[in-house]
């Protein structure tokens, strides 16, 4: 009965914080309809991402180590990414990561894939 209750608990409390990374901001609704060329990308990953991936983008967060958010500066995971998984990734939502297809529009999933590859890789 209390192991019921706690998984319970543990179930909301993850739904809880994943629905708070899904909403979206202010800032991706004013760019909606920019070119990719003129979406700020670094604000769209602040607003939208660093919650859970961190600013730095090492998901070293209460959210990304709640959540497994990617590391996105680990240089495995690097080596092994393409642009588009990173456009997929965003638009679909992997694993517990939001998908934002529906939140975004195209030209601002482009800009923040790009962005996300300017993040440095960590040290090895």
């Amino acid at each position: 009965m209390i192991r019921t209750a706690s998984i319970t608990i543990l179930l909301a409390v993850c739904v809880i914080i994943a629905a708070g990374c899904a909403s979206v901001g202010k800032l991706a609704t004013e760019q909606a309809g920019y070119p990719e060329a003129q979406v700020d990308a670094r604000g769209l990953f602040v607003e939208n991402c660093a919650r859970c991936h961190g600013q730095d983008g090492h998901a070293k967060t209460f959210h990304g180590r709640l959540l497994g958010a990617q590391n996105l500066a680990d240089p495995f995971w690097r080596a092994l990414v393409w642009p588009d998984d990173i456009v997929h990734a965003i638009r679909t939502g992997p694993g517990l990561m939001p998908a934002f297809g529906n939140k975004l529009s195209p030209a601002e999933i482009a800009a923040l894939a790009s962005y996300v590859q300017t993040i440095p890789p960590s040290p090895e």
